[in-house]
């Protein structure tokens, strides 16, 4: 039985040593339902954050949640954007990233808490107040399109929203192998750096996590050698 790896997700700007196992490319598809969900079906979170109009508090992850689940709820981008601006104040950048671009999140993760966007955790702003219905649904899509197996997914179609490129690496700093979702620019950049990693015998690759433009961004660098590793990899592969 293959070893259980887990998600690297280092504090942001602490640094882990990290060595390269090896790449997986996976194809991110998107359900999106062939006709709207009715108003009247809108879990009670939708229905809360439509209903709080621009709030300050959470703005941007609830324009977020709405701009992603409006996408997959059938909603036309003309439509969708007039409720989505009816009931946000935020930048317009938020709409385009999030409307049938990215999935809308699931019921555990809007409810754990975070310390703001982009994470989505809503647990604090008092948005899920579950009806009766909510307990047989695992998200807002699927409560409003009454998805309850995979079979209902035939009222819907997919598409192809982003190539994602799975990295395995070896985190040094606590001896597991781990994995890190890359893009196609970023699985570049960390190319070039193993390129001339191999040309440099004394560095050793680091993993970090940096926030630009409002976004967690993966950052990878170089660093001088701390010391010999242990010959633990022939032990895990």
């Amino acid at each position: 039985m293959a070893a259980r790896r887990y998600n690297l997700r280092p504090v942001e700007g602490s640094e882990i040593p990290i060595s390269v196992l090896g790449v997986d490319r996976r194809e991110e598809m998107l359900w999106i339902a062939s006709d709207p969900a009715l108003r009247e079906n809108f879990p009670p979170c939708i229905k809360n954050i439509l209903q709080r109009g621009a709030s300050s508090e959470g703005k941007h992850r609830m324009a977020a949640i709405l701009a992603a689940f409006l996408g997959q709820t059938g909603y036309s981008e003309q439509e969708a954007r007039r409720l989505w601006l009816e009931a946000t104040d935020v930048e317009d950048r938020i709409f385009s990233e999030w409307f049938q671009r990215m999935h809308c999140p699931k019921c555990e993760t809007l409810k754990k808490e975070s310390k703001g966007y982009p994470d989505l955790g809503v647990g604090s702003l008092g948005l899920c107040q579950p009806d009766e219905l909510c307990q047989e649904f695992r998200g807002p899509v699927d409560y409003a399109c009454r998805k309850l197996s995979e079979e209902d997914g035939c009222r819907g179609s997919w598409i192809h929203i982003k190539t994602l490129y799975i990295v395995r690496v070896f985190d040094w700093s606590r001896g597991l192998e781990c994995e890190i979702e890359l893009s196609e620019a970023e699985l570049a950049d960390l190319n070039e750096l193993l390129t001339e990693m191999k040309e440099q015998r004394e560095k050793a690759l680091a993993y970090t996590r940096i926030k630009a433009h409002g976004r967690i961004r993966h950052r990878f660098i170089l660093k001088n050698k701390e010391g010999p590793r242990r010959q633990m990899l022939s032990d895990l592969l």
